[in-house]
């Protein structure tokens, strides 16, 4: 982990750009972008456009005010980045996705985390999909809505009422400009007929509005205060390179992104309730949206 300092201006701008979709993507968790004091890339970290395609964003669920990254990952989000002239496409893994974790036993994936780290989530979600995760990014609920608070609120429209105590998510169908506190709300309600699922599918449909919305040069005249956030909520084990070549390619595509999440079942098992899915489905799934 590095803290990014005295970069060149042009650096921290799509720093910004890319860690401002970043913080999108995830939903949750609190913590620092860059933890130790070195800001300098090397060859080990180092990647281009033809390197690691797949970034792993975590919402890790803790309470207000703490930043030390211990719970379980309340969203599991994959940025796969298929090229030139392919749509890129946002991979979700419901948090609930039953798993079988090593010295653990069978378990929600969501608890990987909590057992083992980045790299036990890291291992599962590969044993689940075939991805290989290189560069990961954590984030907190009190990040996100400073974010959207500070670029202005974000348009969303609510296709169904949602009413969940929860969540605080209080709407009648419509279109709305929702403030960081009411987009949290939004993409974290359960209560409608589809469950989690329902939720994972708002997560993916305000983060592409999200994208759509506001990653574009105006977003400039707001880098100070969006470094300022970043730098305090979320935690990465990004190099510079690798900022970079996601902001531009947040920057300078067409926003049009893929949303899918692996398929599943759920199901009660010893009066938890997990989504059981079967690994050869997942992959081919995944598949055409991979190559």
């Amino acid at each position: 982990m590095n803290k990014a300092r005295g970069c060149f201006i042009a650096f921290l701008v799509i720093f910004v750009i890319s860690l401002l979709a970043v913080l999108l993507f995830a939903l949750s968790s609190r913590s620092n972008f860059f933890n130790s004091g070195n800001s300098e890339d090397n060859s080990e970290n180092t990647v281009s456009f033809s390197d690691s395609k797949d970034y792993l964003f975590l919402g890790v669920d803790e309470r207000e005010n703490l930043k030390e990254f211990k719970g379980r990952t309340d969203t599991i989000m994959i940025y796969h980045v298929s090229g030139w002239g392919k749509k890129d496409v946002l991979i979700s893994v419901p948090r609930d996705t039953r798993v079988n974790l090593e010295d653990h036993g069978w378990n929600k994936i969501n608890a990987a985390y909590v057992y083992g780290g980045e790299e036990m989530l890291k291992k599962e979600i590969y044993d689940v999909t075939g991805i290989s995760i290189r560069r990961t990014m954590m984030l907190n609920f009190e990040g996100f809505k400073r974010v959207i608070d500070a670029l202005g609120g974000v348009e969303i429209t609510v296709d169904e009422p949602m009413h969940d105590p929860l969540s605080g998510a209080d709407f009648e169908p419509g279109t709305y400009i929702m403030n960081g506190e009411e987009a949290l709300a939004f993409a974290r309600c359960r209560k409608t007929a589809g469950g989690d699922f329902d939720r994972v599918d708002r997560q993916k449909y305000l983060i592409s509005q999200l994208i759509k919305q506001k990653i574009n040069f105006s977003v400039i005249s707001k880098a100070p205060q969006l470094i300022s956030i970043l730098n305090e909520e979320t935690r990465s084990d990004f190099a510079m390179s690798d900022i970079v070549t996601f902001g531009a390619i947040l920057l300078f595509s067409d926003k049009e992104i893929e949303r899918v999440t692996i398929p599943g079942k759920t199901a009660t098992i010893d009066g938890i309730s997990y989504v059981v899915i079967d690994v050869d489905e997942v992959r081919q799934f995944l598949n055409p949206y991979l190559n």
